[in-house]
């Protein structure tokens, strides 16, 4: 057998493998021998069919047995002569096969070589993640208001945050309802006798705006709203929204007292309750700060390494990261034609990200076994993240 390699690009490698007459007769010679094992025919027993006679009504399955035959018995040997470090084989072409002798063309990915990159005595800024008692303060109305009852509103009274209200209202775009517009974008066009709470998200936030202060009954025109560019429905991005509102009644929050809000809690006290919302606030602050470090670690260390990955590991991580796309596509309430419009930007940022997954992972791989760390596979990259952050400025 003689080999001949020859780099391409893309961690690719062109496999050229020669045999020789005998060789080839050896190969051809047990394939036939297989052949003659398992071939059935009428008017012979097992085993016993001449060879000749399965040289003629197996001609092409011979054929094709002996080329499989002499591509998987000597791809190894071949990869091995040539000292590739291989990750797959992608392709066979050039493939011959006669008395000869034979031949086939094996592409072959290799391992990406580069430069390890200056890991240690990296600048990543280090922020502080101390939680403030506004912090603490706001987090602890949060949770008082989860505990709140709704009461009807007296008259006279006018809407505040956080109460439940019931609005009718009606929008155009350029003097036309926006429901002939779209007729499928009905819950920013118009609304009869619809409920919602005043409070961030929850609607259109000039709809919920303008809701404050007002008292039942009372309406008020020319209230205008700026749809988004990109989230807009279809004939609405962009465009500036023009609305009637009438206040129809609302429901007063009521906030739990002091007391009440311990016990909805099954707190032992207000000032316990409190510490343990900024315990728990600190906490997550700290594991978030760390994340953030952590992310600028990777984000340095891969502007240093810029060099080609293998396709075929590029393509595994495509997948993994479409599948987890999907996923969450699924329980996010995407329209069922999401993928198909954003089809281009999806798979091309599929691709940039995978192709960072699979140069990290060369990266961590080169820079543990730099300083020698012994850690299992799923454990590497977070051994290597928090030496680079030990040693960072």
């Amino acid at each position: 057998m003689k080999t001949e390699s020859k780099k391409l690009d893309k961690c690719q490698v062109e496999l050229t493998v020669t045999l020789d007459a005998e060789e080839m007769k050896a190969i051809v010679k047990d394939v036939e021998r297989a052949f003659v094992r398992e071939a059935r025919l009428p008017g012979f027993r097992p085993g016993k069919v001449p060879v000749e006679l399965i040289r003629k009504e197996f001609a092409q399955g011979l054929k094709q047995e002996t080329e499989r035959v002499m591509f998987q018995k000597n791809i190894s040997k071949a990869i091995e002569a040539e000292k590739l470090d291989q990750v797959a084989v992608v392709d066979m072409k050039d493939v011959k096969n006669g008395a000869e002798g034979g031949a086939f063309t094996a592409v072959v990915e290799v391992k990406p070589t580069f430069k390890l990159p200056t890991y240690k005595g990296l600048k990543i800024e280090k922020k502080d993640a101390t939680v403030t008692d506004e912090q603490v303060n706001d987090q602890v109305a949060r949770l008082r208001a989860a505990y709140a009852k709704y009461e009807d509103a007296k008259e006279g009274e006018a809407v505040q945050d956080g109460d439940f209200v019931q609005i009718d209202y009606a929008g155009t775009v350029g003097g036309k309802a926006i429901v002939e517009i779209n007729p499928e974008a009905k819950i920013v066009s118009s609304g009869t006798g619809f409920w919602t709470q005043v409070e961030e998200g929850r609607f259109l936030p000039e709809i919920l705006d303008a809701v404050k202060g007002m008292k039942a009954g009372e309406t008020k025109e020319g209230i205008t709203a700026k749809f988004d560019k990109e989230t807009a429905p279809e004939g609405l991005k962009g465009e500036k929204a023009v609305y009637t509102l009438t206040l129809k009644s609302f429901r007063r929050r009521v906030l739990p007292t002091d007391a009440e809000f311990v016990e909805k809690a099954k707190a032992e006290s207000l000032e316990k309750l409190v510490a343990t919302v900024r315990e728990q606030m600190q906490k997550h602050a700290t594991e978030q700060e760390e994340a953030r470090r952590e992310n600028e670690a990777v984000e340095l260390l891969l502007k240093k390494a810029d060099f080609d990955v293998p396709g075929s590991q590029v393509n595994r991580a495509m997948d993994g990261y479409l599948q987890q796309l999907a996923q969450r596509a699924q329980y996010s309430g995407l329209p069922a034609d999401y993928f198909e419009k954003n089809r281009d930007k999806i798979l091309k940022d599929a691709q940039d990200a995978a192709e960072k997954q699979v140069r990290l992972w060369y990266v961590i791989e080169a820079i543990a076994a730099e300083e020698k760390l012994e850690a299992k596979d799923d454990e590497r990259g977070k051994k290597v993240v928090e030496l680079i952050l030990a040693n960072a400025k």
